[in-house]
C-alpha cells in the first residue's frame, strides 16, 4: 500500500529526482521513505476495526432477531389453542418492526401472522354487530347465542369488549 494520506508517495519523490538528474553510480536514486506512514497504519487499522465491528454487529442483529421471532411464533402457537393470547403475539409481532435484522422468511411470517390476527378480529367485530342488530331485533337469546360461542373478544377495542360483556350478561 502506497502513503496516500501524506499528499505523494515515496515513487513520485524519487521520480521527480531523477528527473532532476539525481543517480547514485549512474542509477537512479531508490527512496528511502517508508512505503506506508503510521498515518497509513491508523488508518487501515480503522477501516479493519469498522469491517470487523460491522459484521459483529450484523452477527448479533441475526441472532437477536431470530429469538425474538421464535419467541413471538411461539406466543401465537400457544395462542392458536387458546385465542386470549392473540394480543400478546399481535404485540410481539408489532415490536419485530423495529429489530435490525429481519430476513424475507421472517417477513412473510410476521405479515402472514399479523394478517391472521388482523383477520380474527375482524371477525369478532362482525360477530359483535351481528349481535348489535340481534337486540335491535329484539332478539335478546340470538345475541347472548353469538357472545356466548365466542372468546375473542380480546382482539377487540376496550369499548367494543364492554359491549361485548354486556351483551353476554344479558339473559335469554
Amino acid at each position: 500500500m502506497f502513503s496516500f494520506l501524506n499528499g505523494k508517495s515515496p515513487f513520485d519523490v524519487a521520480e521527480e529526482k531523477l528527473e532532476a538528474g539525481e543517480t547514485v553510480n549512474g542509477k537512479p536514486k531508490l527512496p528511502t521513505a517508508p512505503v506506508m506512514g503510521w498515518q497509513d497504519g491508523v488508518f487501515l487499522l480503522v477501516v479493519i476495526a469498522l469491517i470487523f465491528g460491522g459484521y459483529q454487529y450484523y452477527k448479533h442483529s441475526k441472532v437477536a432477531s431470530a429469538e425474538t421471532f421464535a419467541r413471538c411464533d411461539a406466543l401465537y402457537v400457544a395462542a392458536e389453542a387458546d385465542v386470549t393470547g392473540l394480543p400478546a403475539a399481535e404485540a410481539c409481532y408489532d415490536s419485530t418492526w423495529d429489530l435490525g435484522f429481519v430476513s424475507d422468511s421472517m417477513e412473510v411470517l410476521r405479515q402472514n401472522r399479523l394478517g391472521a390476527i388482523s383477520d380474527k378480529r375482524t371477525a369478532m367485530k362482525d360477530l359483535l354487530d351481528d349481535a348489535k342488530d340481534a337486540l335491535a331485533d329484539g332478539d335478546t337469546a340470538k345475541a347472548t347465542e353469538i357472545v356466548a360461542e365466542n372468546k375473542g373478544f380480546v382482539l377487540l377495542r376496550q369499548d367494543e369488549q364492554d359491549e361485548w360483556k354486556a351483551i353476554a350478561g344479558l339473559k335469554k
